[in-house]
């Protein structure tokens, strides 16, 4: 037989109380490395995505405590990311800063602009809001700054704005470096570096220390 057969992938649809998204744990943008887009609609705020790991996520959500409204899971071909992507990601403002997406008909003086790849940092989840807004009370002007665990880069782009003298921007995670690098590109900031390393591996002082990072990384770590 020379019939095609298409690949096949799981689409998952979490209906959750309207604001509830904000709370999600960070550990579920992990497991939804395909893509995670979140739309509301009345009351609810409905998760779209595609897990690789359908259990692990599922776990993970119910482990948050968030109350589910409806759950769905349905078997389809496997979509153009991409397409999807562009599709569901849109500019956002975040006390007072505009986080648009490459590919945005305008993009206005100082917005961050943010390639939504695989690595944790939009702008969307509370925590990044709240890294943003506590950042904004800062003096960043010629001081040198340290992200840890930078994702997306997302903050480092940011406080090189705020006029840092140097970011270094460090992950373990070698997808998100790579996303790191190519927001910077996009920006056009030359004074962060990138390295792919753990927290433990990196020497030196920092004026500044941005870690927008889960509670068990900080527990892991408080004692080395």
């Amino acid at each position: 037989m020379n019939e095609k057969t298409s690949k096949k992938c799981y689409k998952l649809e979490v209906h959750l109380e309207r604001g509830a998204e904000e709370f999600l744990p960070e550990d579920i943008y992990h497991y939804a490395r395909n893509g995670l887009w979140i739309e509301d609609k009345g009351y609810s705020s409905i998760i779209k995505c595609y897990p690789e790991n359908i259990e692990l996520f599922l776990n993970t959500l119910k482990d948050s405590g968030l109350k589910i409204k409806d759950l769905s899971i349905e078997e389809e071909d496997v979509p153009d990311y991409n397409e999807l992507t562009k599709r569901y990601f849109k500019s956002i403002k975040v006390s007072g800063v505009r986080i648009v997406p490459p590919w945005a008909k305008n993009i206005p003086n100082g917005a961050i602009i943010i390639d939504p790849g695989m690595a944790f940092g939009t702008g969307r989840h509370e925590s990044t809001k709240i890294m943003i807004k506590l950042m904004q009370k800062i003096d960043f002007k010629e001081r040198e700054v340290i992200d840890i665990g930078c994702g997306s880069a997302i903050l480092a782009i940011y406080a090189s704005m705020l006029g840092a003298k140097s970011v270094l921007a460090i992950d373990n995670d070698f997808d998100a470096v790579i996303s790191a690098k190519k927001n910077i590109n996009l920006n056009r900031r030359e004074n962060i570096k990138v390295v792919c390393a753990d927290v433990n591996d990196i020497k030196g002082s920092f004026d500044i220390v941005l870690a927008n990072l889960d509670i068990r990384t900080f527990q892991k770590n408080k004692n080395k």
